[in-house]
């Protein structure tokens, strides 16, 4: 079956996407050390092109890149210098996340459908909760990077003597009335604000901004926020690397 394989290599999982053309046939997510599971969905897809966007440099993680190259025949490994259908504006792009360079490919394909004459802000709850800001004729400005939901609650607990490791399940009130619900709604209603704070002072600047919200934790967050106005995309990294790997097919790169 001809068809496009995105690998999203990232720092506590690995994420597969089949695509024909633009649509997604089927998705997977594992961890790094079940590649079997890669291996599986290779033979059964038998993916003609696939690209590969590694944030994780590990032996297993390696692995992952050298299956993609053994069992597709073309294989593009996402860096700062491949083609794509935006520009890097960021001062230093050697550094920058390549999963955040596929996220902001993939909500600044989708925006240019919707209303092409918006701003984008991307915002992706993973490990770490990235905000990136993509102009409406596309050009990567930059953006911030903060610890995301897990590692806030491990933090406090890692880093002081005596609080416990908190669940994010549970009770979350205006104010804590106990050691667990206090730490819960500190880090969780912290978390919340922040993002809210963040989307306000950039539309400032910014007045015509799409918000497009993504990762693992991307669905509680867009579900607290509560707001019509932004976009969740569960596979808003998959669309983007299956947009790059066209944008280089089409282009005559591969």
């Amino acid at each position: 079956m001809k068809g496009n394989l995105t690998i999203d290599n990232g720092n506590t999982s690995v994420k597969v996407a089949f695509f024909i053309g633009t649509q997604i046939v089927a998705t997977n997510r594992f961890i790094r050390r079940d590649s079997r599971l890669l291996e599986r969905i290779i033979s059964t897809y038998k993916p003609d092109t696939a690209i590969v966007c590694s944030t994780a440099s590990s032996a297993t993680s390696q692995r992952i890149e050298q299956l993609a190259d053994e069992r597709c025949r073309r294989v593009l490994h996402l860096t700062h210098e491949t083609p794509m259908p935006i520009r890097l504006g960021y001062r230093t792009p050697q550094t920058l996340g390549r999963d955040r360079i596929a996220t902001a490919v993939g909500a600044w394909s989708i925006a240019r459908r919707l209303d092409h004459t918006c701003d984008i802000l991307v915002i992706d709850a993973g490990t770490a909760i990235t905000y990136d800001l993509v102009t409406a004729n596309g050009c990567f400005v930059g953006g911030n990077i903060a610890p995301g939901l897990s590692l806030r609650f491990k933090a406090l607990h890692e880093h002081t003597g005596r609080l416990p490791l908190v669940q994010p399940d549970g009770d979350t009130p205006m104010v804590g009335y106990n050691t667990d619900t206090a730490i819960r709604s500190g880090v969780m209603l912290g978390l919340l604000g922040e993002v809210r704070s963040y989307i306000a002072d950039l539309k400032l600047s910014h007045p015509n901004m799409m918000v497009f919200i993504t990762g693992g934790d991307g669905k509680w967050l867009y579900t607290n926020l509560n707001d019509k106005n932004i976009i969740y995309s569960e596979h808003l990294a998959a669309e983007g690397l299956n947009r790059i790997l066209l944008y280089n097919q089409v282009n005559g790169n591969l």
